[in-house]
Parts: structure tokens; sequence; C-alpha cells
């Protein structure tokens, strides 16, 4: 199956998803502390949209989470940037948690795609830590080029992990493509 089929087949789900996910964003990032209730049901809006497909599994779920929320731990250990709220703050960990359930729906086209996944990863990923600065969620403690250094490399990491675990513990609509023809 070619990428460009693969991608079109479930456009709807995968357009709501990032959509979705962008209000997640805005809501936890622009709204921090001050709008945790109104991001908190966007999140399990997300999850529970996102848990209904047939990509969904519950172990991908909990190891992206897991796996996002070391990744903001490590940053912080590194002493790369801090966020508003503490080490990893509750609004932080409500985006991974939405984060988490729009990958698997919306990204379910990288499955076995290592190379997109980490260009994907290594571009996209410090653009929202980038914004996240300058909108107040964070602060930056050492050189800029050093946040978009070590994001853009654990982001290709996290997104090319996200590819694997995806062809392995992807539901039912990623194993059915596994077994059809690759263009």
């Amino acid at each position: 199956m070619s990428l460009l089929t693969s991608l079109a087949r479930p456009f709807g789900r995968r357009l709501f998803g990032i959509l979705w996910f962008d209000l997640v964003w805005l809501s936890a990032v622009a709204g921090r502390h001050e709008w945790l209730l109104v991001t908190l049901g966007l999140v399990l809006t997300q999850i529970v949209v996102s848990a209904r497909t047939k990509v969904f599994n519950w172990t991908l779920y909990l190891g992206l989470l897991g796996c996002g929320i070391l990744l903001e731990w490590v940053v912080v250990a590194l002493d790369v940037l801090s966020f508003t709220g503490g080490l990893v703050p509750l609004w932080l960990v409500l985006l991974w948690c939405g984060f988490a359930a729009m990958i698997i729906t919306t990204l379910d086209w990288l499955a076995g795609r290592y190379v997109a996944a980490a260009l994907l990863g290594a571009i996209s990923g410090p653009v929202t830590y980038a914004v996240g600065v300058r909108l107040g969620a964070a602060e930056l403690i050492r050189p800029e080029w050093q946040m978009w250094l070590v994001y853009g490399t654990l982001w290709a990491l996290y997104m090319m992990l996200y590819a694997w675990a995806i062809k392995r513990f992807g539901g039912t609509d990623v194993k059915n493509r596994d077994n059809q023809s690759v263009d």
C-alpha cells in the first residue's frame, strides 16, 4: 500500500485528531494552571475518541505517555529549560496524555517508517517548545540553539520509537495494513 493511500483512507479521523490536539495544546500551554479543567476535558475527549478506533492500544498509549514524561524529565535534568509550575507540571502531563492518544490515531501511517518519523520529530518537536517558551510556559536555561538540538534529537528518537511501537502494538488497522502488499 502506498504512503498516499494510507494517508488518505482515514482522513477524517486524522484531521479530527490533529485539530482537537491543537485545542489541547493551546489550552495546556497558553492556559497552564488556569485552564486545567478545560485541558482535562479536552484530553479526556481525545482519549475517549482515540480509544474507540481500531488503531488504539492501551499498552502502546501508556508506553508513549511514559516515554514522553521521561523525555521532559531528561530535558529538565539537563538544565535545558524549566517549566512554569514545577519539574513536570500537571498541565504538561495532561498535554502528554492528549498527545499520546492523538499520535496513535493520526500518525499511524508512520508505522515502520523510521526516517520519516525521525524527520517529523526533529522538526516539529522543537518548534512547539520554542512557541511554548514565547508563551511563558517554560524558561530557557541554556541558549536556544541548545534547546533546538536537544529537543530535536529526543523527538527524533521518540518518533522512531513510535514508528516501531505502532507497527508492533498498533491495533487491527495497522496490523491489517501490514498484511497487504506494499507498493
